[in-house]
């Protein structure tokens, strides 16, 4: 995801957004007791940045050769930043985990498809909608924009195997509302695997 369309760069929350919620943390925990080679453990929450791909990458170079397990709970963020960050899990080959009690959408649903093994535990959700420009109105976006932006993210959910079906139902919902998706629609798009 490192050559994204220059346009896509308008499709982030504005800076108030990102001033009024907390930006994306990672922090590494202690993994719960495991035998053999644990697996390093990192929780992600908050606001996905343009730049939080970075931070994690900063993380998980104090941490290898470990195997990475991502706990990720968000409420979206920047859309570019999110397919980074995607990118930059499966880059590393971690396994993400949306737990009991956690949400990912919007922007984070692209983000968690990056992870090479993807799981949502009972009570974990997962929702998408229309991509926007932070007001919730696309109806200014150029449709060149538009019609570029849904074939980088239907390329880019394919590339991680998943269905592209997933990006007709999240173009289907306007923002602010949410599409949470059932288990069964988790597995027939195969957002966990």
């Amino acid at each position: 995801m490192r050559a994204v369309p220059i346009g896509l760069l308008a499709l982030f929350l504005p800076a108030a957004a990102l001033a009024q919620n907390e930006a994306m943390t990672f922090r590494a925990v202690a993994p719960k007791a495991c035998g053999g080679l644990c697996p390093a453990e990192i929780v992600a929450d908050g606001l996905i940045a343009l730049d939080s791909a970075d931070t994690f990458r900063a993380l998980v170079d104090t941490l290898r050769p470990t195997p990475i397990v991502v706990r990720l709970s968000s409420p979206g963020g920047n859309l570019v930043g999110g397919l980074r960050l995607g990118q930059a899990l499966r880059d590393v080959g971690a396994s993400v985990i949306v737990a009991k009690g956690a949400r990912c959408v919007s922007a984070c649903v692209y983000t968690f498809l990056g992870g090479v093994i993807r799981r949502v535990a009972a009570g974990g959700r997962i929702g998408v909608h229309r991509f926007y420009d932070g007001t919730g109105d696309n109806d200014d976006f150029p449709e060149v924009l538009v019609r570029r932006t849904i074939e980088t993210l239907t390329g880019y959910v394919a590339k991680m195997g998943v269905d592209s079906d997933l990006v007709r139902l999240a173009l289907s919902v306007t923002p602010p509302a949410l599409r949470y998706l059932d288990a069964a629609e988790l597995r027939r798009y195969r957002v966990v695997n």
